[in-house]
């Protein structure tokens, strides 16, 4: 289990989308952070990785949380839908 660090950034992105998508949001952390790193375990979660540093975790259709799997545990940068995440990444 690798503990989740979230910044303000992503709580106030998150605060912004309605009830019944922070709860599925809410899970899918849990999930994550009890999950990542067994990928036999976290197939079922919509994980992929998106670049070196970058990984994805889907919630729903239209719903992404991109993170980063540091040593000390997994930081969460953006959520946002797939257009978001595209231009997230190509600004980077």
């Amino acid at each position: 289990m690798k503990p989740l660090e979230l910044p303000e950034a992503f709580r106030q992105a998150v605060r912004n989308y309605p009830k019944e998508a922070r709860g599925k949001i809410g899970r899918a952390l849990q999930a994550v952070e009890s999950d990542f790193g067994h990928p036999h375990r976290h197939r079922g979660l919509g994980i992929r990785k998106l670049s070196a540093t970058f990984f994805e975790i889907r919630v729903g259709l239209d719903i992404r949380l991109i993170f980063q799997n540091r040593p000390e545990a997994l930081l969460f940068v953006m959520a946002g839908n797939h257009d978001e995440v595209q231009a997230f990444l190509s600004g980077r």
